[in-house]
């Protein structure tokens, strides 16, 4: 090889892997940002499609809502994990606090609406509690406390 060409070859190999690191990088970004890009409206859904979008592995970021309308932000790593059928909720502080099953309620809401709750009966309780699964805008699952006057809103991300 002539000393150009060997340069040029030199030179090819050191770029290769800086290429192949940004095209690699760039794939992988377009796949994320498509994963976590849904906007859709749940409490007026099919239970099938609901039970489809809430299965997951799901982190409490906070709470909105109260008699005054605060906000609680989450510092203990609260989680969800949702199936059609099974809640395991918990947090760093007081570990697994809910590891039961669901039982979806078909319920009235407002004058001509209904939706299906989301229920469970945490062990040692006698009475359910229930939850409006609302929507999920951009990357965040909203659900809402069912039936309460001063209720929150819990806002989850994957």
């Amino acid at each position: 090889m002539k000393p150009k060409e060997l340069k040029l070859f030199t030179i090819s190999l050191l770029l290769l892997p800086l290429c192949i690191v940004i095209l690699g990088a760039g794939c992988e970004k377009e796949e994320e940002s498509e994963k976590q890009s849904v906007n859709i409206t749940l409490h007026n859904k099919k239970l099938s499609i609901i039970q489809n979008y809430t299965t997951g592995n799901w982190k409490l970021q906070y709470a909105y809502g109260g008699l005054s309308a605060h906000k609680v932000v989450d510092t203990h790593n609260s989680y969800m994990n949702l199936t059609p059928e099974h809640i395991i909720m918990g947090n760093d502080l007081y570990g697994v606090v809910v590891d039961t099953t669901v039982l979806w309620v078909r319920e009235k809401i407002g004058f001509s609406d209904s939706t299906y709750l989301l229920s469970y009966t945490r062990s040692g309780h006698s009475s359910p509690e229930y939850y409006i699964v609302d929507q999920i805008k951009e990357d965040t699952l909203i659900i809402a406390d069912y039936n309460i006057s001063d209720g929150f809103y819990y806002y989850y991300t994957k």
